[in-house]
């Protein structure tokens, strides 16, 4: 979780200060990477297990100010994640805009007897910042759905039968609800062995369970006081 509305609105509601550098740069070691490595104690994969079934149960996400959304699903469809143009995450996860065209047409292509629901990110709805995906993809593919409405995107990943993103969190809330996920770029919940990835892992990222993974994006990575204090003695 972010906040509860978008980032010009409401505050964080928690920070991380990454002392090696920063989970959306795949290009070189973060914390977060160490962290995910590290094997669990017994207490912490319990710890773990109740995380992901208290997020599943609280129904939350990145931003929690948007309704559910009430339409009607398709019997059978995949969710495709825009994202804001030149966000860093994208960048420097080893995309670009040529990512968000070849994610759109693998979605069609793996699965031809699906609805492909190709869902805007808030921030292009509330006007502050553009994405990749406008009207125009609807020529594609009559299968495809743009929904550009401001709802919340839990019921949408609960009952997808998989979800392609770039570097979306989408994506990793995605692992969250025990979907199928498929990156387009290298984000930090992808290189290991949780999700089928187009770009190559770096080679220090290794095969990891979901609880390495939430532990440690959701809880240990959250700025502490050592990190903290070595951040000050560098500029004091």
């Amino acid at each position: 979780m972010r906040s509860r509305n978008l980032g010009h609105i409401d505050p964080p509601l928690s920070i991380v200060v990454d002392d090696l550098g920063i989970y959306y740069d795949c290009s070189r070691p973060s914390r977060l990477e160490r962290l995910i490595c590290e094997t669990l104690t017994k207490d912490e994969e319990a710890e773990a297990r109740e995380l992901i079934l208290a997020w599943r149960r609280a129904r939350v996400s990145k931003y929690n100010f948007q309704p559910e959304y009430a339409g009607s699903l398709p019997e059978k469809y995949v969710l495709v994640v825009d994202q804001t143009r030149n966000d860093h995450s994208i960048r420097y996860g080893g995309a670009n805009a040529a990512s968000f065209d070849r994610m759109l047409k693998s979605a069609l292509s793996d699965y031809p007897d699906h609805t492909v629901i190709v869902k805007t990110h808030p921030d292009v709805l509330a006007g502050k910042k553009n994405g990749y995906f406008d009207p125009g993809i609807l020529a594609l593919s009559n299968r495809i759905q743009l929904l550009a409405e401001a709802v919340h995107p839990v019921r949408l990943i609960e009952h997808s039968d998989a979800v392609y993103a770039v570097t979306s969190q989408v994506g990793f809330e995605a692992l969250i609800w025990g979907k199928p996920v498929r990156t387009f770029g290298m984000p930090f919940y992808a290189g290991w062995g949780l999700t089928e990835d187009i770009r190559p892992a770096p080679i220090r990222r290794q095969n990891s369970t979901l609880y390495q993974l939430c532990i440690s994006a959701l809880l240990k990575y959250a700025a502490k006081k050592l990190y903290l204090e070595n951040i000050f003695n560098i500029y004091l």
